[in-house]
């Protein structure tokens, strides 16, 4: 397992929006909020058949991405919005009304270097299929592996279906009964 980062960084794909996320000493790593949903919502929002989120402290992103003139909101339901860059487009969170204190951040939304790790150019080398550079640390296992996956009535049969992990039929706070 990767060490522990003190934040993690990342924004939009223009590069107008920016933030960095500060990791508590006390706080869970890996993080236990991460998990997928496939709900029509998150699906059309994100253009992705599994999009997948990690809550985060409100506060501990940095800057508040409100304080942003591009970050912008749909509200997407009675409860629920999305934010995004309006520059770009890029996805980048969900939050819930009823639970103002946390942000769902969009994990594509984290940097290569924070996924990946950084590029040791040093010892890259060459073969019949190109370049390869090897990278070094980055923690996107950690960050990565959702633990749970909601809106199960959603699963595209022999595709999203068989994930690792608890599945819900529908939201975990919803109270809805778990899939297995």
């Amino acid at each position: 397992m990767a060490s522990r980062p003190q934040s993690l960084s990342g924004g939009c794909l223009c590069g107008a929006i920016r933030f960095a996320i500060s990791l508590s000493s006390d706080g869970d790593w890996p993080p236990t909020t991460n998990g997928t949903c496939q709900c029509t919502a998150c699906r059309k929002h994100t253009g992705n058949i599994l999009p997948q989120y990690t809550g985060f402290k409100t506060k501990d992103i940095s800057p508040p991405l409100t304080s942003n003139p591009e970050y912008k909101t749909y509200e997407s339901s009675s409860t629920g919005s999305r934010g995004f860059c309006s520059k770009c487009g890029s996805s980048l969170t969900f939050n819930d009304k009823r639970d103002p204190e946390h942000t769902e951040m969009n994990l594509g939304a984290f940097d290569e270097e924070v996924l990946c790790g950084k590029k040791d150019e040093a010892s890259a080398w060459e073969d019949e299929h190109g370049r390869h550079v090897p990278r070094v640390g980055g923690v996107g296992k950690e960050l990565c592996t959702a633990k749970y996956h909601i809106f199960m009535e959603n699963a595209i049969p022999g595709v999203t279906d068989e994930l690792e992990g608890t599945k819900w039929r529908l939201s975990s706070r919803m109270g809805k009964r778990n899939w297995d």
